[in-house]
């Protein structure tokens, strides 16, 4: 139970219940707001107070709806039977629906550079946007979620990232590697001084671009970065520089695939990218403008339906890194093991 406050906290204890306590499906009558207020802030509140209240939360803009009913009860002057209307079934209209916060649940489930902790912090704080039914109506919000102890090491990256692009400075910071060493796996940092200027999220990685002190662009995985702090701005900063790169990098690919495949083109390159032809023997053409290294990627990952036609180069690149793949497994791989 909460402590006994003062009446001038009415309506933000109203609006508080309203928040927690309701939402399209779950509405509360003046009458059971009237209990909520006693059991949950020891007030007593009569239900014209309460409804003198939501009225002018109302009038202020807040989103509140409400049911209005009929009823009939006698006149005190006349004695005579006569319709009342009344209130009822009030309810706080969400800025943010129930399937948005859904959608962001599953979305921060699904990265892979916070931790468990961090990632159930989020969800605590997407499903406090709903009303207290948020969780029974989706209860697989919490898949896979531990509860390890982990720092907010990488939120307080971004944060320095965020200030030295602002204000144009510089950062430093330790920077993960690995190495192979005696006993196995081995962590190792390198000490960086960069100038920031955008951060982006990248085939599930989560990255910051910047300018090294030879003036050329660089990207650095944000969870493996560690004491950062603010230095000078001797290098100079360019931002946005992330589109210009990717335009750059981009040329004119065209694949030969099956047409199997249509929709594994489309969740990859995205639809409005693609150009498709069908062929006469019943496989397709596509065109797109991507990085070659995207495009690269899915002609491995989908080598026995999809062959790259154009450029050659391209082509020449696949062809030499799956005869490497099959030296790999036709040679002496085996008695090198151990």
């Amino acid at each position: 139970m909460y402590t006994k406050q003062s009446k001038k906290m009415i309506t933000l204890d109203i609006l508080e219940i309203l928040r927690r306590y309701t939402d399209e499906n779950h509405s509360l009558s003046q009458k059971e707001i009237e209990k909520l207020l006693e059991k949950e802030y020891d007030m007593v509140v009569d239900r014209k107070s309460i409804k003198r209240n939501i009225m002018d939360m109302i009038d202020m803009g807040i989103d509140i709806h409400w049911d209005e009913k009929t009823r009939m009860v006698f006149s005190k002057d006349t004695g005579e039977a006569e319709e009342q209307s009344v209130c009822t079934g009030f309810y706080l209209q969400r800025e943010i629906m129930d399937c948005e916060i859904h959608f962001l649940i599953d979305s921060v489930m699904d990265v892979d550079y916070i931790s468990d902790n961090q990632k159930m912090q989020l969800v605590k704080k997407l499903e406090s946007l709903s009303s207290k039914y948020f969780r029974k109506n989706t209860g697989t919000s919490r898949r896979n979620v531990k509860e390890p102890t982990s720092s907010n090491q990488m939120f307080y990256t971004v944060d320095i990232i965020n200030e030295a692009i602002a204000t144009k400075k510089n950062v430093q910071f330790l920077y993960r590697t690995y190495r192979a060493g005696r006993r196995g796996l081995e962590e190792q940092y390198e000490e960086h001084i960069v100038a920031p200027y955008e951060t982006e999220i990248v085939n599930g990685k989560y990255l910051l671009l910047c300018r090294d002190a030879d003036g050329a662009d660089s990207e650095f995985r944000i969870d493996y970065i560690s004491e950062m702090r603010l230095v000078g701005s001797e290098m100079p900063h360019r931002r946005g520089l992330s589109a210009v790169r990717k335009n750059v990098n981009e040329q004119a690919v065209k694949f030969l695939a099956d047409e199997s495949r249509v929709s594994s083109f489309v969740e990859f390159f995205g639809r409005q990218s693609l150009k498709v032809n069908r062929m006469e023997n019943g496989d397709i053409l596509v065109s797109t403008r991507t990085d070659p290294q995207k495009a690269l990627e899915f002609a491995l990952s989908h080598s026995m339906d999809v062959t790259i036609i154009e450029p050659q180069s391209l082509r020449n690149r696949v062809v030499g890194m799956l005869q490497s793949s099959l030296e790999g497994y036709i040679g002496n791989s085996c008695g090198r093991v151990g």
